[in-house]
C-alpha cells in the first residue's frame, strides 16, 4: 500500500483487491481501534463513508481522518535536540550519556523525553512523545520516536519483529583477536540481583554479532548488532565472553578511561512505511569514546 498524510487525514492507496479491515489489519489496528474507527466515522473509501469490511480493489484510496491530538502532559524542557533524522512520521535523536529517555518515577523533568516535548511544542508538532525503544542512561546514541499515534503499533511490531536494525559501537575489556564472532547464549534474569541478566539455559533466545574494528591491547573498539533482545543483552553477552564493557559497573568495573558505558548506538535501518524505501539513521560516536581509539 502507498501512504500519505494530508492534514489530519491518512491518504491509503490500495495495491490489490482486499477489504477495509484487512487493510486495518495490515497496519496493526487492534479490533478496539478499528471499532472506534468506524464508530467516529473516521474511514471513507473514495470519498465517501465506509462501510464495516467493506470490499476495496486495486488502487482505490482509503482516506482515514485523524482527530487532533494532545500533547503529552510531561513538562517541557527546552535543550536542544541533536537531531538525527526526521519526517512527517519519524522523528530520530541522539540521545546524550547519562540522561534517562523517560522517567524512572524521581526525574520527572529532565529527561530525552522532556526534551522531545519541548521540541514538540517549539515546532507547532501536536503529537504525544511516544519513544520506540529504549537506551540505558549511560548508553548514547539513536533513540526513534513516532509523531502519528496511529502507526505506533505498526512500528512496535516491525520493532518487535527486529525489521527495524539497531547497531552500536562498543569498546570492551581485553584484547579480542576473532575478527567476528556470533552470540547465542540464552538470557534470563538474575535470581540475586534485580538489576541484572544472566546468561541460563532456562532463559530466552538471544543472538548478538561482534566484528571486531581495532584491538588496542587493554581494549578493544567492536561493532555489534542485535538479532533479538533488546541492548542489556550486549552486556551480558560481552562479560559472558569474559569481554563486558569498558566502564560497565554492572557487568565488569568501573574505569578511568570513560566515565561511563562505553556504547554507542550508532545505526538504524527500517523499511520506511509510507514508502516502502530503506532509510539508514547514523549517530557518529561521541568523543569521549572517539578519544580512546
Amino acid at each position: 500500500m502507498k501512504i500519505t498524510m494530508k492534514y489530519h487525514s491518512i491518504q491509503i492507496q490500495s495495491e490489490q483487491d482486499s477489504d477495509i479491515d484487512t487493510l486495518l489489519q495490515d497496519l496493526h489496528q487492534s479490533k478496539k481501534a478499528r471499532y472506534l474507527l468506524y464508530q467516529n466515522k473516521q474511514l471513507y473509501l473514495n470519498g465517501y463513508l465506509c462501510k464495516q469490511n467493506q470490499s476495496i480493489t486495486k488502487n482505490d484510496e482509503v482516506q482515514i481522518h485523524l482527530p487532533d491530538e494532545t500533547l503529552s502532559s510531561i513538562p517541557p524542557d527546552f535543550t536542544e535536540l541533536s537531531i538525527c533524522y526526521e519526517d512527517e512520521l519519524l522523528l530520530a535523536v541522539n540521545k546524550p550519556s547519562h540522561l534517562l529517555v523517560h522517567s524512572d518515577g524521581v526525574d520527572t523533568s529532565h529527561t530525552l523525553c522532556n526534551r522531545v516535548q519541548g521540541y514538540y511544542l517549539m515546532q507547532g508538532i501536536t503529537a504525544p512523545v511516544r519513544p520506540l525503544h529504549r537506551l540505558d542512561k549511560e548508553t548514547s546514541g539513536i533513540v526513534l520516536f513516532c509523531k502519528i499515534p496511529f502507526f505506533q503499533p505498526l512500528l512496535d511490531h516491525m520493532m518487535k519483529e527486529k525489521q527495524i536494525q539497531r547497531e552500536y559501537e562498543a569498546i570492551v575489556e581485553g584484547s579480542i583477536h576473532q575478527k567476528k564472532q556470533t552470540i547465542t547464549y540464552p538470557i534470563a534474569r538474575d535470581r540475586h540481583d534485580a538489576r541484572k541478566m544472566r546468561v541460563s539455559a532456562t532463559g530466552k533466545h538471544a543472538k548478538t554479532t561482534i566484528t571486531l574494528q581495532k584491538n588496542y591491547g587493554a581494549y578493544s573498539w567492536i561493532h555489534a548488532r542485535l538479532f533479538t533482545g533488546r541492548t542489556h543483552q550486549i552486556r551480558v553477552h560481552l562479560a559472558a565472553l569474559k569481554h563486558p564493557l569498558l566502564s560497565d559497573s554492572l557487568y565488569g568495573t568501573p574505569s578511568d578511561k570513560i566515565h561511563r558505558l562505553a556504547l554507542h548506538a550508532s545505526l538504524l535501518t527500517l523499511q520506511h512505511p509510507f514508502t516502502n524505501k530503506n532509510i539508514q539513521v547514523t549517530c557518529e560516536m561521541p568523543l569521549d569514546m572517539k578519544d580512546l581509539l
